[in-house]
């Protein structure tokens, strides 16, 4: 039986002003329009080799949602090391590399982008997340307290700042640094707040999930929101066990979209022995 899939909802997944104006909103459906629009509007001394930049990101973008990893990651290492000098190509070849689980592979690319519009950089939080994957977490927390400026209310950034600040210095320093929210209306981000901030039990945060949801997809959005996220927690207690399990189960909800390939890449990078990697020429 065909399992049903929902498809993220997340501040992080629509702050996209890395990108020019247009796709600041951007949501998983719009990928195609916008590797379209990278093969179509090139205006650069090199167009041509942008729009075949685009086309193996078309490709790779496809073989993501076939879950071929490995082909997908190899096409878009082609086309980031093929187009050096465009912000896009750089930017999408490394967001294709992270979510392929090549996590250290990815960063090359995202520090590209990064040297190539610096101006962009707080916005790259897509960046952030791959350094935490790689174990390089004071980088990472630098980016998610310059992600802050840009997207203020968004707690998946307050969560991120808190598990690299607890893993690059101490848990009492992320205790005393929580970023804060004026409010973010998604179930259950307001308690995964308190739960940083020690008001809160992981498992009250699992028990909000449910009771602010409607049974269907807004629950189990808010059920992988939360696994997620007491996953990420553990893991900033350095409690390896618990950390495991609820990474894992954050991933049999259905989801798709990035944060869904995030929970599957991070378990996969900092609990190998938890999850198969995929290797090459497999699922």
């Amino acid at each position: 039986m065909t399992r049903q899939r929902y498809s993220e909802t997340s501040n992080f997944a629509t702050c996209r002003s890395n990108f020019p104006p247009t796709s600041l909103r951007l949501k998983g459906v719009a990928w195609g329009l916008l590797l379209s629009l990278l093969c179509m509007g090139c205006r650069t001394a090199d167009a041509q080799s942008e729009s075949s930049a685009g086309e193996l990101l078309q490709q790779a973008e496809q073989l993501l949602a076939e879950q071929e990893y490995a082909r997908a990651a190899k096409l878009a290492d082609q086309a980031g090391m093929s187009t050096p000098d465009a912000y896009r190509v750089q930017q999408l070849s490394a967001e294709i590399l992270y979510r392929a689980g090549a996590s250290k592979d990815s960063l090359k690319f995202f520090d590209r982008a990064l040297e190539l519009a610096p101006d962009r950089a707080p916005y790259n939080w897509q960046r952030g997340i791959a350094l935490g994957s790689s174990g390089k977490f004071q980088e990472g927390a630098e980016q998610f307290k310059t992600h802050h400026d840009v997207n203020p209310d968004d707690v998946e950034n307050s969560a991120w700042y808190f598990l690299c600040v607890a893993k690059s210095q101490s848990l009492e320093a992320a205790r005393k640094t929580v970023i804060p929210s004026r409010g973010d209306g998604r179930q259950p981000m307001m308690s995964i707040l308190q739960m940083l901030q020690g008001k809160l039990e992981p498992e009250q945060v699992l028990s909000a999930a449910q009771e602010a949801t409607p049974v269907g997809p807004q629950r189990k959005l808010a059920e992988f929101y939360a696994d997620l996220y007491v996953g990420l927690y553990y893991d900033s207690l350095n409690n390896p066990e618990q950390a495991q399990t609820y990474l894992k189960r954050s991933l049999t909800y259905g989801i798709d979209g990035y944060m869904a390939d995030t929970a599957r890449v991070y378990l996969a990078d900092r609990f190998p022995d938890a999850i198969s990697k995929p290797q090459p020429g497999a699922k």
